[in-house]
C-alpha cells in the first residue's frame, strides 16, 4: 500500500509516513518476535515454579532432655541478719571518763577492759567505809563477852551487832562502786561507734550508752514464710533439724549455712506470715547485723524429681508449656512446675523424664514446625570425677 502525500501536507504527517515505512522492514519484525519469545519463557517459568514449591528448611534449635534426679524440697525467703546477743555498755557510777581502751569497730572478748572512770573518789569512799566497818565490828566483838556475863542487855547487844552489819554492807557497796570504775565487756562481739570520748563526765542516767556490742559468732537471720507452709516446717523440724542456706540478697553467692532454731508462737494476722529464725556460726563474719540476705530452707529431698532447664519453659494463655521434639517436629506440651531451684525447674506433671525438649526457644518457633537439633545443651551433674592415681 502506498501512501501519497499531497504537496501541501504538514511536516508531522510526513514523519508518520516515514515511521510506518520503517516498521515494515525485516529487522523490525525480528526484534518484535524476540521480545514476544522472552515474555513467553518468563510466563512458562513462573507457572512451573507455582506448580512445584520448595520444601522449607527445618529450624535449628538447641535441645535438652528432661531428666530424673534427686532434688531438695526447699522454701525461699528474704531475711535480715540480727545479733543473737546485744549489750549496751553504760556507766554504773558518775565520774570522769579517763581512758578508752579499744578502737571503734574493734572485736572484743568477754571481760576485756573497755573504759576507765576516775577512781580516786571511790577509793576514798572505800577506805572510809572500811574504817567504819572495822570500828563497828570491834565494838560488837567487845560487847559479846559482856553479854555472856550480864553486863549489857540483849537489846544493846543487838543494836551494836546491827551497826556492825550495816557498816559491813556499806564497805561492800563502796568496793562495788570502786570496781565500776573499770568498765569491761560483758560479751564477746564487735563494738560500734563511741558516743563519748575521754574527758567527759559519764553517769548511769545518760540517755546514750558508752558503746554497744553485737555478738557476731554465732549470729541469727530472721525471716518470714507464708502461713500455709507452717505445717510442713513443723513436721520436718520434728523429724530432725532443718538446714538453712544463707546467700546474698540476689541469691548469687552463698555466705554461710546454719539450722532453724526458732518458730514464732503466733501468726501475723495482718500479713498472714510466721516469723522464723536460723542460727549460723558466721566463722568468717560474712553476715552483718541489719544485712538483707536470701534464705533457703531445705525441708527434705525428693529422690526422683523430673528436672528441666528453666530456659525451656514458656508461658502461654493456659499456663506453662514446653516444646517437645517428636519425629523432627516441635509440639507444644503443657506442664506444671512445682518449684524452681537456681536455673532448674522441678516439673510435677506433664513430663516423666527422657523427653527431648527445646532448650532455648526461638521467637519464630511454632507448634508443628520442622526442627533440627543442634548440639544438645549440657546436662548438669552432681558427680565429681577424680583423676586416676598414678
Amino acid at each position: 500500500m502506498l501512501t501519497v502525500l499531497r504537496r501541501g501536507a504538514s511536516k508531522d504527517a510526513r514523519e508518520a509516513c516515514d515511521n510506518r515505512r520503517w516498521c515494515r522492514r525485516p529487522h523490525c519484525v525480528a526484534i518484535v518476535g524476540s521480545l514476544a519469545m522472552m515474555l513467553l519463557l518468563q510466563l512458562t517459568g513462573c507457572t512451573r515454579a507455582a506448580q512445584s514449591p520448595t520444601e522449607p528448611k527445618p529450624l535449628t534449635v538447641d535441645t535438652t532432655v528432661a531428666r530424673v534426679q534427686p532434688m531438695p524440697v526447699v522454701l525461699q525467703a528474704v531475711g535480715q541478719i540480727v545479733p543473737e546477743h546485744t549489750v549496751q555498755v553504760r556507766a554504773q557510777v558518775t565520774g570522769m571518763l579517763t581512758k578508752v581502751l579499744f578502737t571503734e569497730g574493734q572485736a572484743v572478748s568477754a571481760g576485756q577492759h573497755l573504759f576507765h572512770i576516775e577512781p580516786a573518789p571511790f577509793e576514798a569512799a572505800e577506805q572510809s567505809a572500811k574504817a567504819g566497818w572495822e570500828n563497828a565490828k570491834g565494838n560488837a566483838d567487845r560487847v559479846e563477852p559482856m553479854l555472856e556475863k550480864g553486863f549489857v542487855s540483849q537489846q544493846d547487844y543487838r543494836n551494836v551487832r546491827s551497826a556492825a552489819e550495816q557498816a559491813a554492807a556499806a564497805y561492800t557497796q563502796a568496793r562495788i562502786n570502786l570496781s565500776y570504775t573499770d568498765v569491761r565487756a560483758a560479751i564477746s562481739g564487735r563494738t560500734c561507734s563511741l558516743t563519748v570520748k575521754s574527758g567527759n563526765v559519764v553517769s548511769p542516767t545518760d540517755a546514750a550508752p558508752l558503746v554497744t556490742i553485737n555478738q557476731m559468732k554465732p549470729i541469727q537471720v530472721q525471716f518470714s514464710i507464708p502461713q500455709q507452709f507452717l505445717p510442713r516446717v513443723r513436721r520436718y523440724r520434728a523429724e530432725g533439724w532443718i538446714k538453712v542456706t544463707i546467700t546474698t540478697d540476689d541469691g548469687t553467692t552463698e555466705l554461710d549455712t546454719g539450722k532453724l532454731v526458732f518458730v514464732d508462737n503466733a501468726v501475723n494476722s495482718s500479713a498472714g506470715t510466721v516469723t522464723l529464725k536460723a542460727q549460723s556460726p558466721n566463722a568468717r563474719e560474712q553476715l552483718w547485723p541489719g544485712q538483707y540476705v536470701g534464705v533457703t530452707l531445705q525441708l527434705t529431698s525428693e529422690p526422683n524429681a523430673v528436672v528441666l532447664d528453666d530456659t525451656a519453659i514458656q508461658v502461654g494463655q493456659r499456663g506453662r508449656f514446653v516444646y517437645l521434639v517428636v519425629d523432627g517436629k516441635a509440639q507444644a506440651h503443657d506442664i506444671t512446675v512445682d518449684r524452681q531451684i537456681g536455673d532448674l525447674a522441678v516439673v510435677s506433671s506433664g513430663l516423666i523424664g527422657g523427653e527431648q525438649v527445646v532448650a532455648r526457644v526461638p521467637r519464630n518457633l511454632r507448634s508443628g514446625m520442622s526442627v533440627a537439633s543442634a548440639a544438645a545443651a549440657p546436662v548438669p551433674s552432681a558427680e565429681v570425677t577424680l583423676p586416676a592415681s598414678q
